[in-house]
């Protein structure tokens, strides 16, 4: 009996279909990187680079900073009364920098490193896209904490003639903090300011105080804004 034509239809449409997919399969890997046709896909690969670097404007190596050498280096400012240019070797990231600082208590009051008012402290400081991360290695006093800053401003970048036009977004500086919570520091302490935490350096009359500062970005703002 010879098939009906509905039944060829349908044995004609298995066949065609067999025969184009069979067709269209592609050869093995291996077969496409063997050909010679100059139409015939050839494979390559490229090694990856080995830990290509996150950053590349940033150092991407480790350091060590010896506790002797930091004790060495806050010895040396209060013998010179002031921080000793190149005396540290800083690391500045998109994501956080490291540096030191020193204070100094001013028993004749004289223009604060901010804001410029008369003062025996430098001024408070208000980071709200930066979290800054303590470690005393010398001297002694109080850091003061939370609170408000009383006549709080922005704080502004200084140009290369010394001028302080330009505004710094999340940037706050001042003096003195109102209703904030006062802790006594010393060599070896850490303290963990969380951003937007106003913090005041409150070093004793006669024991200038010298930190390690870890400033972490949060995102808010580019890390060159953070001081």
């Amino acid at each position: 009996m010879r098939p009906t034509g509905p039944l060829v239809f349908l044995l004609g449409a298995l066949v065609g279909y067999l025969h184009g997919t069979l067709a269209n399969t592609p050869a093995p890997v291996e077969a496409q990187g063997r050909g010679t046709g100059g139409d015939q896909p050839q494979v390559t690969s490229t090694p990856p680079v080995p830990n290509p670097p996150l950053y590349p404007d940033s150092p991407n190596k480790p350091m060590h900073w010896s506790i002797n050498d930091l004790r060495k280096m806050h010895a040396g400012r209060v013998a010179a009364g002031k921080i000793v240019q190149g005396d540290f070797a800083s690391q500045r990231f998109r994501t956080h920098n490291i540096s030191t600082n020193s204070r100094w208590f001013h028993p004749q009051p004289i223009p604060s490193n901010i804001t410029g008012v008369m003062s025996q402290w430098d001024d408070v400081e208000q980071h709200e896209g930066v979290s800054d991360f303590y470690v005393f290695v010398g001297g002694s006093g109080k850091m003061i904490v939370d609170g408000e800053i009383e006549n709080r401003e922005f704080r502004r970048a200084r140009g290369n003639a010394g001028n302080s036009s330009v505004l710094l977004p999340g940037e706050f500086a001042g003096q003195p903090i109102r209703g904030g919570k006062s802790y006594e520091v010393k060599a070896g302490d850490w303290l963990a300011i969380p951003p937007n935490d106003p913090h005041w350096q409150n070093p004793a009359p006669s024991d200038p105080m010298t930190y390690l500062l870890l400033k972490v970005n949060i995102g808010l703002y580019p890390g060159s804004i953070a001081r």
